[in-house]
């Protein structure tokens, strides 16, 4: 078996939409331990939260298949590297999401941004927590969740199925 190559990972963020979230994770003066890690999390976070959007009608296998891709380079790179560790925490954290996503869902409770930003960016305060990144990417999440549209997540809006 050949060794993972960290580069695919860097060439997955690049190619992942712009914003201050992946301008922070590509200035490597950020990340303060393990770049794989904070590479291979941030995937699963763009893949938790590409899921938890409703898909257009005509794209919803593509919307899910694109989640299932981030998440198997994920595991491969953690996996790679022998950081079980690191994916067990994140096996932790998603079941843990999907459940207060469930209950929001159903309790269709008015959320603090600080929730918000816990439900969409749990992983990527593990890494702030545990000394991966540096803490500034905690004032970049507020900032997104403050300009953020609400009514692209499914929990949010109460809705099933598509667009």
């Amino acid at each position: 078996m050949q060794p993972y190559n960290d580069s695919q990972l860097q060439d997955l963020i690049d190619d992942l939409e712009q914003n201050e979230i992946t301008e922070f994770f590509s200035d490597n003066n950020n990340i303060i331990h393990k770049k794989y890690i904070s590479d291979a999390v941030l995937l699963f976070t763009h893949a938790l939260n590409q899921l938890d959007k409703v898909p257009d009608v005509n794209n919803r296998e593509g919307h899910v298949l694109t989640g299932d891709f981030y998440f198997s380079e994920f595991y491969s790179a953690l996996s790679q590297h022998g950081e079980m560790q690191v994916v067990h925490d994140m096996v932790g954290i998603s079941k843990e999401l999907s459940s207060k996503k469930s209950r929001q869902y159903e309790d269709k409770k008015v959320l603090t941004d600080s929730d918000l930003k816990y439900l969409l960016f749990a992983p990527l305060l593990y890494l702030i927590d545990n000394g991966y990144v540096k803490s500034d990417l905690d004032n970049i999440l507020d900032r997104v969740i403050k300009n953020m549209d609400q009514r692209e997540l499914a929990y949010i809006i109460n809705t099933k199925g598509e667009r």
